[in-house]
């Protein structure tokens, strides 16, 4: 009688890892589920623990952006127009800008949109440096539009209310 092959290499459980790896997670849930008591607070007692949670006042949301088309770089003008924004709309003069979406505008016929990215990448880096404090707090979008003429560049500015 011949005698029975036993292979020397011991057996891969490999593929019954996942299997482990989830009936141990469902195991540590059911634990933990378990050890949750569902306890109402019918009282108001002193000893209750309170929290306090600073409301948001709906006058630190604005609807309304700024939204201009300039020629050329005039860091004055730009101020200025921001500055009237502020007066017009009622908003703190502490109102910061949190959002800036700047775009160049390009001549379909000889350029590429990338040429009018490339005009609101300058433009933007010049009025980060004219007015650095004014940018400081705000996320910046550059891009490029078809209906600019290739000498404009589109600001749109979101601002919002300082928290006190």
């Amino acid at each position: 009688m011949r005698a029975r092959f036993t292979p020397e290499e011991p057996e891969d459980a490999s593929h019954l890892a996942g299997w482990m790896y989830a009936d141990l997670l469902l195991a540590l849930m059911v634990i933990f589920l378990a050890t949750i008591s569902f306890v109402p607070n019918f009282a108001n007692s002193s000893s209750s623990v309170t929290t306090q949670i600073k409301q948001i006042s709906s006058g630190y949301n604005y609807n309304r952006g700024l939204s201009l088309v300039y020629n050329g770089f005039d860091s004055k003008l730009i101020m200025s127009d921001i500055a009237n924004f502020k007066v017009k709309e009622g908003l703190p003069e502490d109102a910061e800008i949190i959002y800036a979406q700047i775009l160049g505008g390009f001549d379909v016929k000889k350029e590429s949109a990338d040429k009018g990215k490339l005009r609101a990448l300058e433009f933007s880096l010049k009025l980060s440096r004219e007015n650095p404090e004014l940018f400081s707090t705000a996320a910046t979008n550059l891009g490029s539009n078809l209906l600019l003429k290739e000498n404009e560049i589109a600001l749109r500015l979101t601002f919002v209310a300082k928290i006190k």
